[in-house]
């Protein structure tokens, strides 16, 4: 299998594990989500572009805006569609395909895009780059744009968070996201599938002269990513304060450092 191939198997087999992720992970769902709310014009037309099984899409939906979702994973978008069908509520559409092309498309039909998975699993720099100019030639001008990446420091914080004990057995993996900045699913290893990872201070050249300008570039994590688990165990309360807390900061090099997602969003000029 080639590299996009790869990538669209592990997630057709890992619907369950995706769809309780941003559950787990709820540190990075709620501060992308605040932060979402914050830039998302009202009763917006959105493409939700590596959707997942659905998780931003249904709160965007209840929300009042027509949701897009497109997804790699034909396994994702079916889930994406029973988990809507559950709470009765519609998507605009919802289909399979890959965020490099979007031929299909018109141009300019978009208030906003979400762009918030197939960054991170193009290890190619020109497949990036096509996934951005698609992104902004389907994006109306004034749209809001939003790309998450993963840092290359995610895998230290996720042993710390899981398994600090297997340090040893996932060392060589730990290294090779932080200094090759890529993995490839290798026969030999269970540790996530093909990626790219980014160090945070970079991610805003990616975007020169793409037409897009910054308005955002935050920690989805803020600076808890090591802490996120235990912190869900604390009383309802408790734990929005260390969300409100966490989005308060998230734009901080703390953050930017201490989160294994960062998130870039921005406007396409006029």
């Amino acid at each position: 299998m080639n590299e996009i191939d790869r990538v669209r198997d592990f997630y057709d087999r890992t619907v369950e594990d995706e769809w309780l992720r941003l559950e787990k992970n709820w540190l990075e769902y709620g501060v992308t989500s605040a932060f979402l709310s914050r830039f998302l014009p009202a009763k917006a037309h959105i493409l939700d572009c590596g959707s997942g099984p659905g998780r931003y899409a249904l709160d965007l939906t209840a929300a009042g805006h027509s949701v897009d979702l497109r997804d790699l994973s034909p396994e994702n978008i079916a889930r994406a569609r029973e988990e809507a069908h559950k709470r009765g509520l519609t998507y605009n559409a919802a289909q399979a395909g890959d965020a490099r092309d979007l031929s299909d498309l018109p141009d300019a039909r978009y208030d906003a895009v979400l762009v918030l998975g197939p960054l991170y699993h193009l290890t190619l720099e020109d497949d990036r780059n096509r996934v951005i100019s698609e992104t902004v030639r389907v994006l109306k001008p004034g749209g809001i744009a939003a790309f998450a990446f993963i840092s290359r420091f995610a895998a230290a914080h996720y042993q710390l968070k899981t398994d600090p004990a297997a340090i040893g057995k996932r060392r060589a993996v730990i290294d090779e996201f932080l200094y090759e900045r890529r993995h490839r699913l290798a026969p030999e290893t269970d540790f996530f599938v093909d990626a790219h990872f980014v160090d945070p201070s970079e991610v805003a050249s990616v975007f020169h002269g793409t037409g897009l300008e910054q308005r955002a570039l935050f920690g989805a994590e803020s600076m808890m990513a090591q802490s996120e688990w235990r912190l869900a165990d604390l009383p309802v309360a408790a734990r929005q304060q260390w969300l409100d807390f966490a989005v308060s900061v998230a734009e901080t090099p703390a953050a930017l450092y201490g989160s294994e997602h960062v998130v870039f969003i921005s406007v396409k000029r006029g």
